[in-house]
């Protein structure tokens, strides 16, 4: 899969179902980012900054959170699906990340999810992120780790059996186009260092991995994934057809499950 110019993300935004695909991410790991959200001290009046926000499910959550006396600033490249959102407290921002301004010490939370594993310079992005925060305020940071050794060790979780195989392969392949353009399906598991180099404190860290069922909210994500990219990685001769179709079944079946790629949630201080 050759990069083109310009191009730091694999899935394409203007796709008709990318709201449904970013949909089944939320549903798979709203819970657990809120959880380590909460867990940061989120509360009445604070101001937070969400970086990659998607569809807005979590800088809802935070707009709740921090009540009319708060302020949530609502950032993504795209913000086609933001803008019902853009109502006190929450502002939508169109907003880079790796180049544009940021706001220096403004914020008591700074939250992004899937998103730094895209970009190149991840240490840099992480140093910007940080010098967001006021003093004493807390950055969560989260990236999805898949391919490699890892995901294989999940195959005896899968049922049915037999789709092990076409799972990892799956996950091998997407893996495979995300290294192509330059983005990195493992770098969560570097994320604890690269926090501790943006000068935080107190840093803390979580894998966590969901168990998935087939005709689910969260296996959506798998299938619409699959749609979208696979006909681009089996011309890059990264996947096969047959292994698609499978894990396409597999996603549908309401019979089969499997674990989820991880996320790393990684959490740090400004002292």
């Amino acid at each position: 899969m050759a990069r083109t110019p310009g191009e730091s993300y694999i899935y394409d935004q203007q796709w008709e179902q990318e709201r449904a695909r970013l949909a089944g991410l939320a549903a798979i790991f709203d819970a657990t980012t809120i959880r380590h959200l909460t867990a940061a001290g989120v509360a009445e009046g604070r101001h937070c900054w969400e970086v990659g926000a998607g569809t807005g499910s979590i800088a809802s959550w935070l707009a709740s959170a921090v009540g009319p006396g708060g302020r949530v600033l609502a950032t993504d490249l795209d913000t086609t699906f933001l803008q019902g959102l853009d109502t006190a407290p929450v502002e939508v921002r169109r907003h880079d990340v790796t180049v544009d301004p940021i706001e220096e010490r403004a914020f008591d939370l700074v939250h992004v999810r899937a998103v730094v594993m895209h970009v190149t310079d991840r240490a840099q992005v992480v140093k910007r992120l940080a010098r967001a925060l006021r003093p004493g305020g807390v950055l969560v940071i989260e990236d999805a780790v898949f391919g490699g050794p890892s995901t294989h060790l999940w195959e005896r979780v899968t049922s049915p059996p037999a789709a092990s195989g076409p799972l990892n392969r799956v996950m091998d392949a997407v893996a495979g186009g995300f290294r192509a353009i330059g983005a990195d399906p493992e770098y969560g598991y570097d994320l604890p260092a690269d926090v501790w180099a943006a000068g935080l404190t107190d840093v803390e860290a979580e894998v966590t991995h969901r168990l998935l069922h087939g005709g689910s909210p969260e296996s959506a994500f798998y299938e619409l994934s699959l749609r979208q990219l696979g006909g681009r990685l089996i011309e890059a001769g990264l996947l096969t057809q047959d292994d698609a179709e499978a894990v396409t079944a597999v996603a549908t079946d309401p019979g089969a499950h499997w674990l989820s790629v991880g996320l790393v949630s990684v959490t740090g201080r400004t002292p």
